[in-house]
């Protein structure tokens, strides 16, 4: 069976997010018509581009969040199995690409972290929803407000993880979770997820938006 392969383009920031990153990986991802596995080199996906943030005005910030949480929603409901392969780092907005897939297969070398409260802006993209499924409210708290970074062998063992591995079993769980029922099973695991997302971008933005930056512009 064939499989589609959505790669990180940025490997010389560890496959940092900008706005052209984003567009890039969002319509990338738009034309895949089979299972699919997202993968990076060095890194799955360091986060947010701490440089495009500085930079970026108010509607390229807008863009960028309304396109990431799209790509979210489209992989969560995406007929066919969407496995992410995670190697090197794996935080902040990476971290919540790799949770929306319906598996993670991560290389022993990965480290994980939920990263955004140590940027001071609210979590985003869907982590706040699919972290506490996967393990457990108080759990979940804790990664969240501390963003501390672990490693493969505990991200296994919390339940984030599905096996550690190579890029061939990402691809190998790709096809075995391929079939009719699918996209059955992830809208009934799945039923609020689009509107948790909506309100998740709209406090992200909003903490982006209050951050000193913007402030200061606020008063020029």
């Amino acid at each position: 069976m064939d499989v589609d392969i959505v790669r990180f383009k940025r490997s010389e920031k560890h496959n940092a997010l900008d706005l052209d990153h984003v567009r890039e990986i969002y319509f990338e991802f738009q034309k895949c018509e089979n299972p699919v596995v997202f993968a990076g080199e060095p890194s799955f996906c360091s986060g947010l581009d701490l440089d495009f943030v500085q930079r970026a005005s108010k509607e390229e910030i807008s863009e960028f969040a309304d396109l990431v949480n799209d790509l979210i929603l489209k992989i969560a409901k995406c007929p066919k199995p969407v496995v992410a392969f995670v190697q090197g780092y794996a935080i902040g907005a990476g971290f919540s690409i790799a949770l929306a897939c319906d598996g993670i297969v991560a290389d022993n070398n990965a480290v994980f972290s939920t990263g955004f409260a140590k940027l001071g802006i609210a979590p985003d993209m869907g982590v706040s929803y699919f972290l506490p499924k996967a393990v457990g409210l108080k759990r979940a708290l804790r990664l969240l407000s501390t963003a501390e970074r672990f490693k493969a062998e505990d991200a296994l063992s919390m339940g984030i993880v599905t096996k550690i591995g190579k890029f061939e079993d990402a691809v190998e769980l790709a096809v075995r979770m391929n079939g009719n029922s699918l996209k059955y099973i992830k809208e009934l695991i799945y039923p609020d997820l689009e509107s948790h997302v909506i309100k998740e971008k709209m406090l992200a933005l909003k903490s982006i938006y209050g951050s000193e930056r913007f402030q200061i512009e606020g008063r020029r």
